[in-house]
Protein backbone atom coordinates (compact mmCIF):
# COMPACT_ATOMS: atom_id res chain seq x y z
CA UNK A 1 0.00 0.00 0.00
CA UNK A 2 3.04 2.22 1.01
CA UNK A 3 4.15 1.77 -2.59
CA UNK A 4 0.99 2.90 -4.29
CA UNK A 5 1.03 6.39 -2.29
CA UNK A 6 4.54 6.86 -3.41
CA UNK A 7 3.55 6.28 -7.09
CA UNK A 8 0.65 8.73 -6.82
CA UNK A 9 2.94 11.33 -5.78
CA UNK A 10 4.54 13.34 -8.68
CA UNK A 11 8.34 13.07 -8.57
CA UNK A 12 10.51 15.48 -10.46
CA UNK A 13 13.35 13.26 -12.13
CA UNK A 14 15.57 16.07 -12.00
CA UNK A 15 18.45 13.68 -13.71
CA UNK A 16 17.22 12.80 -16.60
CA UNK A 17 14.50 14.16 -19.16
CA UNK A 18 11.57 12.95 -21.29
CA UNK A 19 13.95 12.27 -24.37
CA UNK A 20 16.07 10.09 -21.93
CA UNK A 21 13.11 8.46 -20.94
CA UNK A 22 11.60 7.88 -24.69
CA UNK A 23 15.05 6.34 -25.77
CA UNK A 24 15.28 3.89 -22.66
CA UNK A 25 11.89 2.87 -23.96
CA UNK A 26 12.64 2.10 -27.15
CA UNK A 27 15.86 0.48 -26.26
CA UNK A 28 13.69 -1.85 -23.67
CA UNK A 29 11.11 -2.60 -26.56
CA UNK A 30 13.45 -3.67 -28.67
CA UNK A 31 12.33 -1.51 -31.67
CA UNK A 32 14.01 0.54 -34.03
CA UNK A 33 13.81 4.11 -34.11
CA UNK A 34 13.24 5.78 -37.34
CA UNK A 35 13.10 9.15 -35.68
CA UNK A 36 9.41 9.62 -36.16
CA UNK A 37 8.83 6.82 -33.37
CA UNK A 38 11.18 9.00 -31.09
CA UNK A 39 9.57 12.06 -32.05
CA UNK A 40 5.81 10.71 -30.96
CA UNK A 41 6.70 8.67 -27.89
CA UNK A 42 8.30 12.17 -26.55
CA UNK A 43 5.46 14.38 -27.05
CA UNK A 44 3.38 11.39 -25.50
CA UNK A 45 5.84 11.67 -22.68
CA UNK A 46 5.57 15.56 -22.74
CA UNK A 47 1.75 15.23 -22.51
CA UNK A 48 1.89 12.34 -19.41
CA UNK A 49 4.45 14.55 -17.21
CA UNK A 50 2.51 17.62 -18.13
CA UNK A 51 -0.84 16.17 -16.98
CA UNK A 52 1.64 13.96 -14.07
CA UNK A 53 2.61 17.24 -12.72
CA UNK A 54 -0.93 19.07 -12.27
CA UNK A 55 -2.22 17.87 -8.86
CA UNK A 56 -5.93 18.47 -9.87
CA UNK A 57 -5.32 15.81 -12.48
CA UNK A 58 -6.51 12.25 -11.45
CA UNK A 59 -3.60 10.45 -9.88
CA UNK A 60 -3.30 7.91 -12.09
CA UNK A 61 -1.18 10.18 -14.67
CA UNK A 62 1.09 10.11 -11.78
CA UNK A 63 1.40 6.36 -11.39
CA UNK A 64 1.40 6.00 -15.29
CA UNK A 65 4.77 8.62 -15.41
CA UNK A 66 6.18 6.78 -11.89
CA UNK A 67 5.36 3.80 -13.30
CA UNK A 68 7.57 4.51 -16.62
CA UNK A 69 10.55 5.96 -14.93
CA UNK A 70 10.81 2.65 -12.61
CA UNK A 71 10.38 0.31 -15.66
CA UNK A 72 13.29 2.55 -17.59
CA UNK A 73 15.45 2.37 -14.34
CA UNK A 74 15.64 6.77 -14.44
CA UNK A 75 13.83 7.11 -11.26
Amino acid sequence: MELLENLKKYNEASYYDCNDIAEKLIELANMEDDGKLGEELLNALYQVKATAQNPYNSDYWRVLYNVLLAITGLE
